[in-house]
């Protein structure tokens, strides 16, 4: 995956150009969990051989973030079904629930980190056998970068919170690589290393979670979607023919799945059938900015 960047987005498209965002994100989950379940059995054998505190933050990262990817695609699944008699809107905000729920699994992950490096740091101990450590590290680095590529053209081609959260826990998991790979070189001329690096990787765990967490909120509490995009809505609404002007206009999202609502003024004069058409042209072309949306276009003759 390190070939050039243009042919590789190319034969991404040809693979998966087809597939919804739904089942494309789908996809990236179970890509994830395949890679999690992979790096869980490496670096546990790793953490057994080298007892590096920096290898135990990185195992339990690891795990989380299978169970992470687990739950992304189940998540999926339920929030693409059909709204029923008790979910009249839909089941989409169940990804942000997910994306909520996985981001305090992993503060508490973090904190643990932290936890354990404070104890390390009061009875330091030498690490051993580091060569086969670095080994799977760089193996790790590896299958990582591979995966992050591919969750960064999910999240480009589809805009999923879930994804994008999936998305930064192996950024952390790629970064703590590294940053293993750092801590087991140094430890053999610096034993406090190990420490710094598993403090260091356990603070960006942290400040990773945090900001998957104020983006799960904002989606809950029904934020309005980014100003760039409430501009294009409204330059679609303001120029539709037989429009005066707009009178409301509001915007948020579920999961991957927007919401548009607008009041506009027509003429009074103007008949309930030029009025309807005026409605449905507004909302034919919202739709084509978006897979998943719902648009409802109120008239007002004045």
């Amino acid at each position: 995956m390190f070939l050039n960047v243009e042919l590789f987005n190319r034969l991404l498209d040809l693979c998966f150009g087809s597939c919804s965002k739904v089942d494309l994100a789908k996809k990236s989950a179970v890509f994830g969990v395949g890679v999690s379940i992979f790096l869980v059995i490496i670096k546990f054998c790793a953490l057994k051989i080298t007892s590096s505190v920096s290898m135990r933050a990185s195992l339990m990262d690891s795990i989380l973030d299978a169970l992470f990817s687990f739950l992304s695609y189940h998540a999926l699944v339920f929030s693409d079904t059909n709204f029923d008699k008790k979910h009249n809107f839909g089941h989409e905000k169940v990804e942000s629930i997910v994306a909520l729920f996985q981001c305090l699994l992993l503060v508490y992950t973090g904190i643990m980190v932290y936890r354990e490096a404070y104890e390390i740091f009061l009875d330091p101990k030498p690490l051993i056998h580091t060569g086969l450590g670095i080994l799977v590290m760089v193996i790790s680095c590896l299958a990582v970068y591979n995966l992050l590529y591919f969750q960064r053209y999910v999240v480009v081609k589809t805009g999923s919170l879930l994804i994008r959260g999936d998305s930064l826990h192996y950024l952390s998991d790629f970064l703590m690589n590294i940053s293993i790979i750092v801590s087991l070189i140094l430890s053999q001329f610096f034993l406090y290393v190990d420490v710094l690096c598993g403090m260091t990787v356990g603070g960006y765990v942290l400040y990773n979670a945090f900001s998957v967490i104020k983006n799960a909120i904002m989606d809950l509490i029904d934020e309005a979607l980014p100003t760039k995009i409430q501009k294009q809505i409204m330059k679609i609404v303001e120029s539709t023919d037989g429009v005066k002007s707009v009178k409301i206009l509001k915007t948020r999202s579920a999961g991957m799945k927007k919401y548009v609502e607008s009041r506009v003024i027509v003429s009074g004069e103007m008949s309930l059938r030029e009025a309807n058409s005026i409605s449905q042209s507004i909302e034919s072309k919202i739709k084509r900015m978006f897979e998943k949306v719902d648009v409802i276009i109120k008239v007002e003759p004045q």
